[in-house]
């Protein structure tokens, strides 16, 4: 059951409240249709043209001496240490693309003598072992022979010409410079020699690039809506089913406007009202107020209760001087 004060504006302003309903329901629908067209969308960074490019080195060296551990002939990759009975190294530089071929790759290989104190360099020697260059192609592969015996007397004689100056240290240095894909760049590789006694050692180096553009795109976010399409349409079809319900009550059902005006008033003022059977008033003077809202003020400025006699369909405040009353219109028109 609705409350009085709610059934009293549909009564007089249903039609109003029917469009209005309609109108809310219609913008609902609006939204939820323009909210499933036009999703909440991000924007994404994709990585394209990815290139990876690696310089690796790599030794290798066949024992030609003597030695306890290794007889004659016994090839050793990348050991932990040469022994000195294999003095030859052969030393390998590798550049490679892991995707595209190179449209061109040039990659050299050095020994470098360098001279340093308290880590600054105040001389240096570079001696070239070998290069090589080509096109269209996945890798380049330099390879470069290392005379060690002839690289550590070299390097005594650098250490008693520094004397306590500085230190003086040797190294294999490869470079590579490249074009591929559309980008160019240069690797870098630094692979130590050291020397001991009765054996040698030189380091493996690595050098890598990797190479790729940025790409932005717009995508849309599910479910990041603040509202679903789906509860936008249901907010619409309940708002079109009040209107439909409004504009039917109104037409078939709508009671008359002086009733409900009434049942209002009575909801409003309840705590004045009593119910009870009301006496013919006699001779007393009988004053008739226009609505029942005006009896109630009556009986509060007078501090009476007002008698409601639902038999008779009548309100009544009693005073010595007169009757007040008010004669319910539930038959009235709207």
């Amino acid at each position: 059951m609705l409350p009085p004060r709610l059934r009293y504006v549909l009564a007089k302003r249903g039609p109003a409240v029917a469009l209005a309903l309609a109108m809310l329901a219609l913008a609902a629908f609006g939204a939820a249709a323009w909210t499933t067209a036009h999703p909440p969308t991000t924007t994404v960074t994709d990585r394209a043209n990815v290139q990876h490019v690696a310089l690796d080195t790599s030794g290798r060296a066949t024992v030609t001496g003597d030695g306890a551990l290794h007889d004659p002939g016994t090839v050793l990759e990348n050991p932990v240490v040469y022994p000195r009975a294999a003095p030859d190294l052969v030393f390998t530089a590798r550049t490679g693309s892991a995707n595209a071929s190179f449209a061109r790759v040039t990659q050299n290989v050095t020994l470098v003598y360098t001279a340093t104190r308290d880590d600054e360099t105040f001389w240096t020697r570079t001696v070239p072992l070998g290069s090589n260059a080509t096109t269209d192609a996945a890798n380049v592969t330099t390879t470069a022979r290392i005379d060690t015996e002839r690289v550590r007397g070299r390097l005594a004689a650098y250490r008693a010409a520094a004397g306590d100056a500085g230190s003086v240290d040797v190294a294999v240095r490869t470079t590579a410079t490249y074009r591929v894909a559309g980008y160019a760049d240069s690797l870098s590789a630094s692979a130590p020699l050291a020397f001991g006694d009765a054996w040698y050692d030189v380091e493996t180096a690595t050098d890598t690039r990797r190479h790729d553009r940025s790409v932005e795109r717009t995508v849309a976010v599910p479910g990041s809506s603040p509202v679903p399409p789906w509860a936008l349409a249901g907010v619409g079809g309940l708002l079109a089913l009040a209107a439909l319900l409004v504009a039917a009550w109104y037409r078939a059902w709508r009671p008359a406007l002086p009733r409900l005006a009434e049942a209002v008033h009575r909801h409003r003022h309840d705590e004045w009202i009593s119910t009870g059977r009301v006496p013919d008033p006699g001779d007393a003077l009988v004053v008739e107020t226009a609505t029942l809202e005006d009896l109630v003020d009556v009986g509060i400025d007078a501090g009476a209760r007002v008698i409601h006699d639902p038999e008779r369909g009548r309100y009544v405040v009693v005073t010595p001087a007169a009757h007040y009353r008010y004669d319910a219109r539930v038959d009235d028109d709207a």
